[in-house]
């Protein structure tokens, strides 16, 4: 009896482990710089991307910095600057100001883990992404408001993305999880037995 409730103890933590490991990634991407120009690439700009794996579950971290100014006539645009867009499909679902413009140079960071709506509604947005509809994918953009006169222009533009995604077990799992199986329904049978 003993031996049947280590073993089904045994069991037990094996599938929690399953269930609860996550495997974390980490992707970076960075650029020299990028110019905008209202009359030539208005609207949002790509710095870069980064694809996620089919089963991310969250993004569990996200750092930008960027160098960055805003040239144009007047006022400043409150959506002029530097955006992360979660892209299902190349479409964009989810759009988040990183860096604002400014009218002299200046380097702005961004963490998602410091700004904690921003945090919870970026992963809202993963978790509505129908998988089956196409990749994911984390698109760095400058986004151009195209009044006449107006320029942005960036330099050193970083970004790190960590994801969490729940992990394929390896065959040997899946061999042990079964001998785990096979052992406990053998000492069941021969307790059986036993019994009689």
């Amino acid at each position: 009896m003993h031996l049947l409730k280590t073993a089904g103890i045994s069991l037990a933590l094996s599938i929690s482990l399953l269930s609860a490991a996550q495997a974390d990634t980490t992707q970076t991407l960075s650029s020299t710089g990028t110019n905008q120009y209202y009359n030539r690439n208005p609207g949002n700009f790509e710095i870069g991307r980064v694809t996620f794996e089919y089963d991310t579950q969250s993004i569990t971290a996200l750092q930008t910095s960027v160098t960055l100014v805003d040239q144009g006539w007047g006022g400043q645009n409150p959506d002029n600057g530097v955006s992360i867009r979660l892209l299902s499909n190349n479409q964009a679902v989810y759009t988040l100001n990183v860096a604002g413009s400014t009218h002299d140079w200046q380097t702005l960071s961004f963490d998602l883990n410091s700004n904690p709506g921003a945090y919870t509604a970026i992963n809202s947005a993963l978790a509505g992404i129908n998988r089956a509809d196409g990749p994911i994918a984390l698109q760095f953009v400058t986004n151009a408001w195209g009044y006449p006169g107006w320029e942005l222009h960036t330099r050193n533009d970083f970004l790190s993305v960590t994801t969490s995604a729940l992990p394929v077990p390896e065959p040997e799992t899946y061999a042990m999880f079964l001998a785990g199986l096979g052992a406990i329904g053998f000492l069941k049978r021969r307790q059986g037995k036993a019994l009689a």
